[in-house]
């Protein structure tokens, strides 16, 4: 047991308005995890833990067990009773912090993907799915994390995580614009209402019906109308300056659609191959500017892989 393991896991953007705690995209910025374990395997109790950290949260990320990858590999090792004498973990992070972009779903399945490797894969992909959703508490961005590309995740009666894959067209790039600002998920989920009007509800529904359907094919004028939520948007949009002006600066641009990137602060846009990327990026840092807020635009293809195994 120590052969070192190398997983990339791809950034992911949730909700893409309407499919709230449904809709997960895979997008093309990827985490790396090398695990490199050592040493016997021990019947029981905790290996040593070393962690390096290059990249996004260097400096903030805790470099112990209770970093987010580390507990995730170790619920793994336990749950296979394979514990080596030491783990060494070398994170190397791309997706900004709390921004709306999947870093914690990125962490959770690298840590699980990562463990299951160097056991001999005793966890099936369903099996880490359920626990990377039990980790992370919804399926949108960990499904989006290990299949890739668009999922549409569905929790069932028994508690099961059931996935639809659809194929997004081709034709579409996302532009992603993070400011520097951090809204962490448990902050964007206080401000939720305990109670939705049935009108807000049918809005959102129907909306998000035709977005997955516009994903695949159709009239990109109506991406306009399909990116609109009433569920979630309306109070996070608040959690941060300059985040409404920047999602009308995308539309004035000429982006199909916006929305929150999860849920935020970053703004996402939605355009095609033919239009101008580069512009609603930029139109968008300058909402954010006049607001008094730095930020950095990414434009960012579909990932139609999600979580990747090499040898480290």
């Amino acid at each position: 047991m120590s052969r070192a393991v190398r997983v990339t896991v791809p950034a992911s953007t949730a909700n893409l308005g309407p499919g709230f705690d449904a809709m997960g995209l895979a997008v093309s910025l990827r985490n790396e995890v090398i695990l490199q374990p050592a040493g016997a395997v021990k019947a029981g109790g905790d290996p040593i833990v070393c962690v390096d950290i290059e990249g996004c949260g260097a400096q903030t990320l805790p470099r112990d067990r209770t970093n987010l990858v580390v507990r995730a590999a170790l619920r793994v090792l336990r749950r296979a009773a394979r514990l080596p004498e030491r783990l060494r973990f070398r994170l190397i992070n791309r997706i900004p912090l709390s921004s709306g972009l999947g870093s914690s779903a990125a962490a959770t399945v690298g840590g699980l993907v990562a463990a299951n490797e160097i056991c001999g894969r005793p966890l099936t992909p369903s099996d880490l799915l359920a626990a990377a959703t039990e980790m992370e508490g919804h399926p949108d961005n960990v499904s989006a994390a290990i299949l890739g590309g668009l999922t549409i995740s569905v929790t069932g009666d028994d508690g099961a995580v059931h996935v639809a894959q659809p194929r997004v067209r081709n034709d579409l790039l996302f532009v992603f614009c993070v400011p520097k600002l951090e809204v962490s998920t448990t902050c964007a989920r206080k401000v939720l209402p305990a109670r939705y009007s049935r009108p807000d509800v049918v809005f959102s529904l129907s909306r998000a019906a035709m977005l997955a359907a516009l994903l695949q094919g159709g009239p990109k004028p109506l991406f306009r109308v399909a990116m609109q939520d009433r569920l979630h948007q309306p109070c996070r949009c608040k959690l941060g300056p300059g985040i409404e002006k920047a999602l009308a600066a995308a539309l004035k641009e000429g982006a199909l659609g916006a929305c929150l990137s999860g849920s935020g602060p970053t703004v996402l846009a939605l355009t095609d191959r033919t239009s101008n990327p580069d512009g609603i990026g930029q139109a968008m840092t300058r909402a954010f500017a006049a607001a008094g807020v730095e930020s950095e635009s990414h434009i960012l293809d579909v990932s139609r892989q999600g979580v990747r195994v090499g040898i480290g």
